[in-house]
C-alpha cells in the first residue's frame, strides 16, 4: 500500500498514516466513544446551521402543546419524548436536535450490540459503521426525518433484546423487551413489519423456538398490550385523523397494474441499499486484486448470523405481500427503514468473516470521510436547499410571525407544518395548529389568523372546515391580507401567503 500511495504523489506522513493498521483498531476498539462524539457534534451542529425548523421539527412543535394519548397520523411516542426534553431543556430547537441525536446514537448503539453478540470488535464496527453508507439514516435522519429516527432505535433493540432473551431468557429481559415492543409499536406503524419478521425468524432457530413458547414470551406480550391499551382506544376514535395521509401510499390509483406497488418496493429497496452495496462490493472485491493481503478469521456466531438473515428475508416479503395486498402503488424507500437497517451487518457478517485489515480500513475510512462530509453539507443544505429552490429551512418565519403580531394574534390555524411549527417556536405562548392535528386538546385564543401558502381570492376548504370544527361556527366574512417575505439566502425568491384575522365578534381586522 505505501508503494501505491508512493505512486500517488501522498506525502510521506500521510502515505504512513493511511498504511498503518494503528487507526483502523483505534476505531474498532473505542467504537461507542467516538459514536457518543459524532453525535454530539451533529446536534451542535444543526442547533448552529438554521435557526428555522425542518418540516418534522416544526411538527413536534405543533404536537406537543398537549399530553394526549394520540395526536394525528403518526403515533404519539416521539412527542412524548420531545415534551420530556422540552421540559429539562427548554422548548425549541435545541431540544429537538438533541432528541433526535440522542435516539440515533441509541440506535447505532443497538446495532453494535447485536453485532457484538455475532462477532468481534472490528466485524462489528465494520458492521456498525456501514449504516452510514445508507441515505436515509446517515443523512435523511439529519436533514428532515423524526420518527423514522425513533422507529430506527426501537428496532435496534427490539432485535438486540430478543437476542438477549433467546440467549438467557429471564423475568426482567421479558419485561424490557415488551416495553421496547411497546415503543416500537408507537414510534411509527411499519415497525411492526420488523417484529413480525423477527418471530418468523425466531421460530427457524431452536433458541428462538424455545423463548417463543416458554412463559416469558407472555410476559413480554402483556406488558406490551397494557402499555399500547390507552393510544389503542385513541386511534379508534380518531381514525379520521389516522387516515389523514393514506394518500400518500396511492392505494386510491385503482386504474394501475396491481404490481404496481410491487416494483415501487423493488425500486425503494435499491435506493435504500444501493450505496451500500457499490462500497461493500468494492471492498470485497480487493480480496482477489490483494491475494496476499493477510486475512484474518473473524469469530462469527452462526445462529445469529442465521437469524438477521433471514428477519431481512421474512421483512422483506412481509412487505411485498402487505403491498399488494393492500393495493398501495408507492412505496417510500424509508417505509423499509425497520428491515433494511440490518442489511450492512448481515452483510458484514457474510462478506467479511475472513477480512484483511486492508477491506476493514476501506470501509471504516470511507465511513469516516463520509461522516465528516455529512457534517460539513448540512449547514450548506439547510441555507441552499437543491440550489433550484429553498429547503425548508430557509422559510421566513420571522417576517411571517412580525406580520401577525401587529394584529395582536394569540392563535395560528395554517395549512403548513413548517408555518405553523416555526411560529409555535417563535411565539411559544400563540396556540398554532394544522387539520391533522386538530385533536390537539389546547385553547385557541382569538384573535385567531388563518393563513396558508400563496396569493388566493378565498379561504381554502379545508381551513374552512378545521376553524369550524375547533369553534363550532363558520367563518366570518373576512378580509384576505396578501402578503410575501423572501426566504432566507434566496432573496429573489419570495414567500406568498395569505391570511384573516378573526377577533372573535365575527368581524375583520384590519391593519392599524
Amino acid at each position: 500500500m505505501v508503494q501505491m500511495l508512493q505512486d500517488q504523489g501522498f506525502p510521506p506522513k500521510l502515505q504512513r498514516a493511511i498504511a498503518s493498521d494503528n487507526w483502523a483498531a483505534f476505531i474498532a476498539n473505542r467504537f461507542v466513544w467516538l459514536l457518543a462524539g459524532y453525535f454530539m457534534i451533529q446536534t451542535i451542529t444543526r442547533y448552529f446551521a438554521s435557526p428555522v425548523l425542518g418540516l418534522d421539527e416544526a411538527e413536534q412543535i405543533i404536537a406537543a402543546q398537549s399530553f394526549q394519548f394520540g395526536y394525528g397520523p403518526q403515533p404519539p411516542l416521539y412527542t412524548w419524548l420531545t415534551i420530556v426534553f422540552f421540559s429539562v431543556f427548554g422548548d425549541g430547537l435545541f431540544a429537538t436536535a438533541l432528541l433526535k441525536n440522542f435516539l440515533l446514537f441509541l440506535g447505532y448503539l443497538g446495532v453494535w450490540l447485536t453485532a457484538r453478540k455475532a462477532s468481534d470488535p472490528t466485524l462489528a464496527a465494520i458492521g456498525t459503521a456501514s449504516l452510514i453508507f445508507l441515505p436515509q439514516i446517515s443523512w435523511e435522519s439529519q436533514r428532515a426525518l423524526s420518527h423514522s429516527v425513533l422507529m430506527f432505535a426501537c428496532s435496534a433493540w427490539t432485535v438486540y433484546l430478543f437476542l438477549t432473551c433467546i440467549e438467557k431468557p429471564s423475568w426482567w429481559r421479558a419485561v424490557v423487551f415488551g416495553v421496547v415492543i411497546a415503543a416500537g409499536a408507537l414510534s411509527k406503524y411499519n415497525y411492526m413489519f420488523l417484529l413480525v419478521a423477527l418471530i418468523a425468524a425466531g421460530f427457524c432457530i431452536e433458541e428462538g423456538r424455545k423463548f417463543l413458547c416458554s412463559k416469558y414470551i407472555l410476559g413480554s406480550t402483556v406488558v406490551a398490550v397494557v402499555l399500547l391499551v390507552s393510544p389503542a382506544f385513541w386511534m379508534f376514535e380518531n381514525q379520521d385523523l389516522i387516515y389523514a395521509r393514506v394518500h400518500k401510499f396511492g392505494i386510491d390509483k385503482v386504474e394501475r397494474h396491481f404490481l404496481t406497488g410491487f416494483f415501487s418496493l423493488i425500486n425503494a429497496a435499491l435506493q435504500f441499499v444501493i450505496v451500500a452495496v457499490v462500497l461493500f462490493f468494492c471492498a470485497w472485491a480487493t480480496s482477489f486484486y490483494w491475494k496476499n493481503a493477510e486475512q484474518r478469521d473473524q469469530y462469527v456466531k452462526v445462529t445469529i448470523r442465521k437469524l438477521l438473515t433471514l428477519v431481512v428475508i421474512f421483512g422483506l416479503i412481509i412487505t411485498a405481500v402487505s403491498v399488494v395486498v393492500s393495493g398501495a402503488t408507492n412505496v417510500k424507500d424509508r417505509w423499509l427503514q425497520p428491515i433494511l437497517f440490518l442489511a450492512p451487518l448481515v452483510a458484514s457478517l457474510w462478506l467479511f468473516a475472513e477480512v484483511s485489515m486492508r477491506q476493514a480500513k476501506i470501509i471504516l475510512g470511507t465511513a469516516s470521510v463520509l461522516s465528516v462530509l455529512i457534517v460539513v453539507l448540512i449547514p450548506f443544505n439547510f441555507a441552499f436547499g437543491s440550489f433550484k429552490k429553498p429547503s425548508a429551512h430557509a422559510l421566513p418565519s420571522q417576517a411571517i410571525v412580525d406580520t401577525l403580531a401587529q394584529y395582536g394574534v394569540r392563535s395560528v390555524l395554517t395549512t403548513s407544518h413548517s408555518i405553523a411549527g416555526n411560529i409555535g417556536d417563535l411565539k411559544p405562548g400563540w396556540a398554532v395548529t394544522i387539520p391533522e392535528y386538530s385533536g390537539i386538546d389546547i385553547n385557541y385564543a382569538y384573535p385567531v389568523a388563518i393563513l396558508w401558502k400563496g396569493h388566493s381570492k378565498a379561504v381554502p376548504a379545508n381551513m374552512s372546515a378545521l376553524y369550524q370544527k375547533l369553534k363550532g361556527k363558520p367563518i366570518p366574512n373576512s378580509e384576505i391580507h396578501k402578503e410575501a417575505a423572501p426566504y432566507y439566502h434566496w432573496s429573489e425568491y419570495p414567500f406568498e401567503y395569505s391570511f384573516i384575522i378573526v377577533d372573535g365578534s365575527d368581524q375583520a381586522v384590519s391593519r392599524h
